[in-house]
């Protein structure tokens, strides 16, 4: 049974994490370990040109002329930029064409993008296909660009785009991400040179580009938009040449230009081109290209483990967390199990900070704590089901103590014998016997065993066991308990039994008493001079079982009519309330005087009734046995 549990449990993992059932919840983990990393280095060659608000409040236009992208070009040309990435789209004709198709030709460095057409459905690892395209590049464009890339992103379910396609497949044509031919292009590859392999991509067999295991390459946004990459305003550009050309101090060093790979795009507040990413809600997708560019460049890409690296890492966790929750104490299963999750998270974390390795790590979290919560209540249940059975056991078990313990008290003539016993727990420590002995003689026996519970249950039913063996051949009160520590001596490891045994005279008035260590005897006498309650002497020897050679002393006592005898076991004595406070012995006293002139069962239905008041609410610490015998 367990067996198959445990295939269950690892088939539901393979399926979550093979299906994708939890992809928009580890998003959220994925974007808070970019928020957790403190902002990446980046190429020194990226920069961001961005068409921000003050560019199209001066230019007063958008879309921007082409002849304006055209001396932005020669500008850039002429300030020894190496590449130009456009992030706009060149698709219908205008009036300028000519001017900026002769200006990306006479700069030979520039790079325009198309817009494909995009299904989720039509990725197949490294590579996507689409079925047509969305935006295209201008004819008199395309034929004198330095290249051409697409510029798609995926947008995941929540509206963020994490990631980008490597290549697009079109009409048996393979397109590359424009900033990954930017980037290869810097570092001097060939583009051509491409080999599609599991999990990622290897360009002029030297650049390798690791793919995500649901498409496309991760975009290491290296910071949050405005604080990672050299920014500067088209406008300012433009403005800052012609004060040059004027001979006037320009607004902008444009020599900082020099040797720099330019990202131009719209940037401007209320336009369409933002969406929010893992490092910001509000993001330009001119951000992305430079971040795809500059990851490449800087070999920070983000790798990831994939489904079968997150498999792997689900199943030893899931058996982590089920060997602490089975095999721990319940405490220290609840500690192990948070050092688990706490351990998972970090090092998932670092990874990520460190390395740039992503591993999933929703998908373990929640098998922590659903191992852990399915872990507790199988424990919980299976105790629950012990517990049934014991106490089945347990109430068998007060049964047969039960029939230890005399059926019914014997009636006399002279003398009247009432007992009553209360367990703490299922069974008890506590015992008494009320044994005829012979026609003259009655036998009482009380005890205490040290402790409570079924090891007292067990000692207490060998206990009376050998009293009625003992008690029956004859021999005297002190007699009978030496026999018996001599018996108990070293069968009970560290438990002995306090004893009191009488014999009463059935016919006569006189009780002889013997003690082992269990005081006191309390004796009511009805006196000419009031009522009195007196505390008979027995000259206690050592309880029964802590030494094999006893030595107990008889006493004898004379009842007339009308007087009691009663004792106890110290569950009575040592009664406790709600607040911990002992039972005081006077309000035992006041229950014995204030029944003195009534039968032996009413006085025990005092005390009953007195320790009870006194304790209720309190849970009952020890077994109370209570014996009270009245003279006729």
């Amino acid at each position: 049974m367990r067996f198959w549990v445990l295939c269950f449990a690892c088939c539901a993992i393979l399926a979550i994490l093979f299906l994708g059932l939890l992809k928009s919840y580890e998003h959220i983990f994925y974007d808070l370990r970019f928020s957790l990393r403190p902002p990446l280095a980046v190429s020194e060659q990226a920069v961001i040109i961005e068409i921000s608000d003050d560019t199209l409040k001066n230019l007063n236009s958008w879309p921007i002329p082409r002849d304006f992208h055209a001396s932005l070009v020669d500008v850039l040309k002429e300030k020894g930029v190496k590449k130009v990435v456009f992030d706009i789209i060149f698709e219908e004709s205008t009036f300028e064409d000519d001017i900026f198709a002769q200006a990306i030709a006479d700069a030979g460095n520039v790079y325009l993008p198309l817009v494909f057409t995009l299904d989720e459905k039509s990725i197949k690892g490294v590579l996507t296909s689409s079925p047509s395209i969305l935006a295209s590049i201008n004819r008199k464009f395309s034929e004198v660009v330095q290249g051409a890339g697409h510029i798609n992103a995926f947008v995941d379910e929540d509206g963020k785009v994490r990631r980008a396609p490597l290549f697009i497949k079109y009409q048996n044509n393979f397109y590359p991400q424009i900033s990954l031919l930017a980037a290869c292009d810097t570092l001097g590859l060939d583009i051509r040179n491409v080999q599609f392999l599991p999990g990622k991509v290897i360009i002029d067999n030297k650049l390798v580009l690791p793919a995500c295991c649901s498409g496309g390459l991760a975009i290491n946004y290296p910071g949050k938009w405005g604080e990672a990459f050299k920014h500067f305003s088209y406008f300012e550009i433009l403005k800052s040449y012609a004060q040059e050309q004027r001979g006037e101090k320009p607004l902008l060093d444009l020599s900082a230009l020099q040797d720099k790979v330019c990202f131009v795009g719209l940037t401007a507040a209320g336009t369409s081109d933002f969406s929010p990413t893992p490092v910001s809600k509000i993001y330009p997708m001119l951000g992305s290209q430079a971040s795809i560019f500059s990851s490449i460049i800087t070999n920070q890409m983000i790798v990831d483990v994939g489904l079968v690296g997150n498999a792997l890492i689900g199943l030893m966790v899931f058996f982590l967390s089920l060997w602490i929750s089975l095999r721990l104490s319940a405490l220290r299963a609840l500690l192990g199990i948070l050092g688990l999750a706490a351990a998972v998270f970090l090092i998932s974390t670092a990874l990520f900070i460190f390395f740039g390795i992503w591993t999933g790590l929703f998908l373990p979290l929640l098998i922590i704590v659903v191992t852990y919560v399915a872990c507790v209540s199988y424990r919980f249940f299976s105790e629950i089901r012990k517990r049934e059975l014991l106490e089945k056991e347990l109430e068998i078990a007060r049964t047969i103590q039960q029939n230890f313990l005399p059926d019914e008290m014997p009636t006399l003539d002279n003398w009247e014998v009432a007992a009553f016993m209360q367990a703490a727990k299922f069974v008890a420590g506590d015992l008494y016997d009320v044994l005829p002995l012979d026609e003259k003689h009655l036998g009482v026996l009380i005890g205490d065993v040290s402790g409570k519970g079924a090891p007292a249950a067990l000692i207490m039913a060998k206990t009376i066991s050998l009293f009625r063996l003992f008690a029956r051949e004859g021999a005297s009160c002190a007699q009978v308990l030496e026999k018996l520590t001599a018996e108990l001596c070293g069968k009970f490891s560290g438990r002995f039994v306090t004893s009191i045994y009488l014999r009463i005279n059935k016919e006569g008035n006189d009780v002889i008493a013997a003690s082992a260590g269990h005081e006191p005897l309390l004796v009511y006498r009805l006196q000419n001079e009031g009522k009195k309650i007196e505390e008979i002497d027995l000259r206690s020897g050592l309880p029964l079982g802590v030494l094999e050679e006893g030595n107990y002393e008889e006493v004898s006592a004379t009842l007339n009519k009308g007087d009691k005898l009663i004792f106890f076991s110290d569950g009575l004595s040592e009664a406790r309330n709600k607040k911990g406070q002992d039972i005081d012995f006077k309000e035992i006293e006041n229950a014995i005087l204030e029944t003195s002139e009534q039968s032996a069962k009413q006085t025990l239905e005092a005390l009953k009734k007195a320790v009870f008041r006194f304790s209720k609410g309190a849970v009952q610490h020890d077994d109370i046995t209570i014996i009270v015998i009245a003279k006729k």
